[in-house]
């Protein structure tokens, strides 16, 4: 598991509480780490909805409209709001009204395609076809609907009027290899795979699907050859590749380099369960089925490593296309599902992620993933309890794992359930043992729970801890250094630490507050002001920096402005405590002496 800071406020409320996302595909599911060349992508750019969630579009408000102009704004909303189902209806009922309108047929076929809707998908595409449009994405969900079919000469045949730029003259090789590697032989598609090796930054993709094509043919020794130039050209092994290569080199009876590639990223990724069923396995002395055991599968494994490349490329609408195409033929292939479920989570459509997921067998390595984002999931979509259940029956199924309780700690946490967080903390404490440099923030965000449910021990000691592992960590720094200067004690060591930490993060707003706020306690007043407004600069819609602007501004002698401080810290929402301490003030200032307020 990959951890991710986050930035918290460290006075009255708790850190942000949302786990750091990890993309499953960016980080583990690349084909071999290598991005799409800018030049390839001329051709890929289609509209997509603006980002955010609102409710989803009602599709029965059509039933009322008229005529389609209704339907058509309607999926215009439905999509700027990431409803890409409810927008796909509408669009649809909007062209039955219009079915001469090109630009409306194709908008409404990309909504079907991305929406994994092949067979509608398929007769808009006819459709396009008809009208000859140019859309390469229809020509290419035509071919796949013909390989579906079985009708591979004729897919061969619809392949060639791809055009030969653009992300369909990228895919069409591999896509001609396979078919061709089933209507003729393996040489044959060797050819036709070759013009891939041409392509700047395709060399590695080439070289894996030459491998499967002559793993699939019967040629093991020129697929072993294909794999090892594909692992020497790259600095580290994908989980993608080293699956591949691996999973062959089983099947060849070279169990020893099998057990190196999968140690190998085992030692890169700790905490990852991928590939522990490989382990196992080896183990125990059995062999794996292939991965790719024919020309459908590999042509499905084709669309994927395409899909993860969109993705890494940000093109997420042509991605979800690729990914559904491959899923048509190769409905088991569980990678794709992941992929369709980590954009549909990226897109903000929670419901629609949820049930991706759930598409991740049981039996997969990819299930305890899938879980957990199932919970983030359901956290989204304010099931916070559900959520908890989730993770809880994940834990139990997972026993030796950490990360369910870690979960359940950010969602108790995130509803200030301080004492509760604390003790799910305490689970995954007890579950990962002696914690490495990569867990610092499992003790950080374990001290914040205790800190809040006034356990201030042991919550120093984590904070502490946490400092051990991943020294001059501004977060953690700014928390325990900020938390002494509301104890008024190890003042000095609170300073330095802040100094160091604004110097690590100039622009965070909270650690910049904290330091002026020591200074504030230090009653190095006029330090303090030129520090807590640059903090309001950064923070402006934080009440507790502008109540701590106010306090300054108090002790300077400038009791006009403070007082506008606080009426504005009062404008934003302080705690209950924090509002009646700022209308004392409001009534009363700051009476001389000590700075305690």
């Amino acid at each position: 598991m990959i951890f991710c800071p986050t930035s918290p406020r460290v006075s009255a409320r708790p850190a942000l509480s949302r786990f750091c996302a990890f993309s499953l595909v960016l980080v583990l599911l690349t084909v071999i780490g290598f991005g799409l060349p800018r030049s390839a992508l001329a051709e890929t750019q289609s509209g997509a909805g603006a980002a955010g969630e609102a409710a989803p579009a009602d599709p029965s408000r059509a039933k009322a409209t008229p005529t389609g102009l209704g339907d058509y704004l309607a999926g215009l909303v439905a999509s700027k709001q990431r409803d890409f189902g409810s927008a796909a209806d509408y669009m649809n009922r909007a062209l039955s009204g219009a079915p001469e309108n090109a630009e409306l047929l194709g908008d409404t076929f990309m909504l079907m395609a991305a929406e994994g809707r092949f067979d509608e998908a398929v007769g808009l595409a006819r459709r396009l076809e008809a009208a000859q449009s140019e859309n390469v994405i229809a020509k290419l969900v035509i071919v796949i609907d013909a390989v579906a079919r079985g009708r591979d000469e004729e897919a061969l045949t619809l392949l060639s009027n791809l055009p030969e730029r653009g992300i369909a003259g990228l895919t069409r090789p591999l896509l001609e290899a396979w078919i061709t590697l089933k209507l003729e032989n393996v040489e044959a598609a060797e050819a036709t795979l070759l013009p891939l090796a041409e392509q700047q930054g395709f060399a590695a993709l080439y070289r894996v699907h030459r491998a499967l094509l002559n793993d699939v043919a019967g040629r093991p020794d020129v697929a072993r050859e294909a794999y090892e130039a594909a692992l020497t050209a790259v600095r580290e092994t994908s989980l993608r590749l080293t699956s591949l290569a691996g999973n062959f080199f089983e099947r060849q009876g070279d169990v020893e380099r099998a057990r190196t590639l999968y140690q190998d990223f085992a030692t890169r990724n700790p905490d990852s369960l991928m590939l522990e069923q490989e382990q196992e396995r080896l183990a125990a002395g059995a062999k794996p089925e292939p991965l790719v055991a024919d020309a459908r599968q590999g042509a499905a494994a084709a669309l994927f490593d395409f899909a993860s490349l969109l993705l890494g490329e940000r093109i997420e609408e042509m991605a979800l296309v690729y990914a559904h195409l491959a899923l048509k033929l190769d409905p088991d292939l569980v990678l794709a599902k992941v992929l369709v479920g980590e954009m549909l989570q990226s897109q903000q459509r929670h419901q629609a992620a949820i049930e991706a997921y759930r598409q991740v067998p049981e039996s997969s390595p990819l299930a305890f993933s899938a879980k957990l984002r199932i919970a983030e999931e359901m956290d989204a979509l304010k099931k916070t309890d559900e959520a908890i259940a989730l993770l809880r029956e994940t834990a139990a199924a997972w026993p030796a794992r950490f990360e369910p309780y870690y979960r359940i700690g950010n969602l108790l946490r995130a509803q200030e359930r301080f004492a509760e967080a604390a003790e799910a903390y305490d689970l995954a404490v007890e579950r990962l043992g002696e914690p490495a440099q990569r867990h610092w923030t499992l003790l950080y965000f374990r001290g914040i729970a205790l800190e809040r449910s006034e356990q201030w021990e042991r919550a120093e000691q984590d904070f502490q801890r946490a400092l051990e592992l991943e020294p001059e960590q501004p977060f953690v720094m700014n928390y325990l250094a900020y938390s002494w200067v509301e104890q008024k004690r190890n003042l000095a060591e609170a300073e330095r630490m802040l100094i160091r930490a604004v110097e690590l993060r100039p622009d965070d707003g909270y650690i910049v507050d904290s330091l002026g706020w020591v200074y504030y306690r230090l009653e190095r007043f006029e330090e303090a002001v030129g520090r807590l407004e640059k903090a309001v600069e950064l923070k402006p819609e934080d009440p507790v920096i502008n109540d701590h602007l106010g306090d300054a501004y108090w002790r300077t002698g400038r009791q006009r402005e403070a007082r506008v401080q606080w009426q504005r810290a009062l404008t934003l929402e302080p705690s209950d405590d924090d509002e009646g301490k700022i209308l004392k003030k409001l009534e009363e200032g700051l009476k001389p002496g000590p700075n305690d307020i």
